[in-house]
């Protein structure tokens, strides 16, 4: 009942009169190893366009065992494009799971290029009226299977008879998808003629003076002068220069030229023997100019003085702090003009002012760190010893003392850039230090020790702003003093506490300072 293969037994047997019987028999196989067989496939062939590739038809085949047949064939394309390959395949398996495949290679690929006709010629005025280049002027590119085919400019070339009816060629390229490339071209023909212009005399300019060009234009097209000038605007030339206009007609170009030469302003600087000191200041300075022609005219100008007329060295005596500018004008044979300052030049410093402020002038050994705020005027640099050895060169420092034993006194000495120095001094004072002792226990049994409760406060502390509590453990105040001096008896309204564990607060203030302090505890009353 099996296929591929399929197994037949044929069997023989026999029986004698006695009812002996004897059997035989054959195996026959049945098994299909032979693949179909395709019809001629089609020849490979090469297309143009894709819409030029043959219909997908059925292939006939012949099937030892299973007779005849057709099969579709199918398409892959490579993805590619000029060319595009596309393999058109046919298989077919018979039941006995033989197979064959067959296949045809169509390649598409477009090697026609688009058409298109020349734009139409053009006659214009000047260069500057040939119309822009425009793509849309090909209208009528067609192509064999690109829908689209992508017009571009090529160049635009002249035939060199400027301004004497120059021909220029626009050519423009029509390609399609495959890269396949058409040419067309425009004629442009420019009409324009060379303008006259004048570009007028030459001058003679100092440095820095405003003069004005203007060309002469006879038949008044637009002209352009090169250096940024414009016709008959004044402007300052900045160097011995040659101008040129251009004049243009329509794209003729004509030109002239014009020159102007510059007579450079002097070079003016000077110096001083003394550019800083401490007031009063004697500052002598030479005149360092250097003019094309001879010196006659040299003003000073020193910031809040008179003016000082010379052109040979001057002196000037600073007598007040500050800084100075300081200016020379000079003026040359031939009336050129020019000057320089020199801001800031002069300095005569003031001695500087040392202060500072300490924040507190007392110091303990529970605060013995103070801060100094620099209060100095007209310094730059600082030199601060604490009294204690120790010293610092911070604007505002921060120090903490050692062990206090004694007074100590701080001392800034404040410097300028230039070395003038002040120094100022503050006394710093010693506080009283606290010293205290709050006992855990006492025993108030009637005999000679410890028979109240009584912390023990030595030194460092206010005795008039003093308050001890103590309570119950509910938190019930059941007594209370304001005097350092007395003790709790272990009693409350007259009557004996019982044994326990009993809680205290102590309010104080430093002897130094209005700051209330809270110090709290616990005390066990044992009898």
């Amino acid at each position: 009942g099996g296929i591929c293969p399929e197994i037949i037994t044929r069997t023989w047997t026999i029986t004698d009169n006695c009812g002996n019987n004897s059997t035989v028999s054959q195996t026959i196989t049945v098994i299909d190893t032979q693949a179909p067989v395709f019809d001629p496939v089609p020849f490979d062939t090469t297309v143009e366009c894709i819409g030029d590739v043959p219909i997908a038809g059925n292939l006939g085949y012949t099937d030892n065992c299973d007779g005849l047949g057709s099969v579709l064939g199918t398409d892959v394309s490579d993805g590619g494009s000029c060319p595009e390959i596309i393999t058109r395949t046919w298989t077919i398996t018979d039941n006995c799971g033989n197979n064959s495949t067959v296949s045809q290679t169509i390649t598409v690929i477009d090697i026609t290029p688009p058409t298109a006709s020349n734009p139409p010629n053009v006659s214009v005025p000047g260069l500057i009226d040939v119309p822009p280049v425009d793509i849309l002027v090909v209208n009528d590119e067609i192509d064999n299977c690109t829908i689209n085919p992508i017009v571009t400019w090529v160049s635009d070339v002249s035939d060199g008879n400027v301004c004497n009816g120059e021909i220029i060629t626009r050519t423009y390229s029509i390609v399609d998808d495959c890269g396949n490339e058409s040419l067309v071209t425009q004629e442009i023909t420019i009409l324009a003629v060379y303008p006259p212009i004048d570009a007028g005399l030459d001058q003679l300019v100092c440095e820095g003076d405003t003069t004005v060009i203007t060309a002469i234009n006879p038949m008044g097209v637009p002209i352009v002068w090169d250096n940024g000038l414009v016709d008959g605007a004044d402007f300052i030339p900045v160097a011995n220069t040659t101008y040129i206009v251009t004049a243009d007609n329509n794209g003729c170009i004509t030109t002239d030229t014009m020159s102007i030469v510059i007579e450079e302003l002097p070079l003016v600087s000077f110096s001083a023997d003394e550019l800083s000191g401490c007031a009063p200041l004697n500052v002598t300075f030479t005149n360092n100019t250097v003019a094309s022609s001879n010196l006659v005219n040299c003003i000073w100008n020193i910031e809040g003085a008179s003016p000082i007329s010379g052109c040979i060295n001057v002196n000037y005596l600073f007598n007040l702090s500050g800084t100075y500018d300081v200016s020379l004008i000079t003026t040359t044979e031939n009336g050129c003009t020019n000057s320089v300052t020199y801001s800031d030049y002069i300095f005569v410093e003031e001695v500087p002012s040392a202060s500072f402020i300490p924040s507190t002038t007392s110091i303990s050994s529970f605060s013995p760190e103070i801060n100094f705020q620099n209060t100095s005027l007209g310094a730059v640099s600082y030199d601060w010893s604490f009294g204690d050895g120790a010293n610092s060169s911070e604007f505002s420092p921060s120090h903490i003392y050692p062990e206090v034993e004694s007074n100590y006194t701080v001392q800034l000495i404040a410097s300028s850039l230039l070395g003038c120095v002040d120094t100022a001094y503050v006394d710093i004072t010693i506080e009283e230090p606290l010293i205290y002792y709050v006992p855990n226990t006492f025993t108030p049994d009637g005999d000679q020790y410890n028979q109240t409760f009584k912390p023990i406060f030595t030194s460092g502390y206010d005795p008039y702003n003093f308050t001890i509590l103590i309570f119950n453990r509910w938190g019930e105040v059941i007594w209370e003093s304001h005097d350092d001096k007395i003790g709790w008896d272990g009693t409350y309204g007259g009557q004996v506490m019982a044994d326990g564990v009993y809680s205290w607060k102590i309010t104080y203030q430093l002897s130094a300072d209005d700051e209330p302090r809270v110090i709290s505890g616990l005390v066990n009353l044992l009898r």
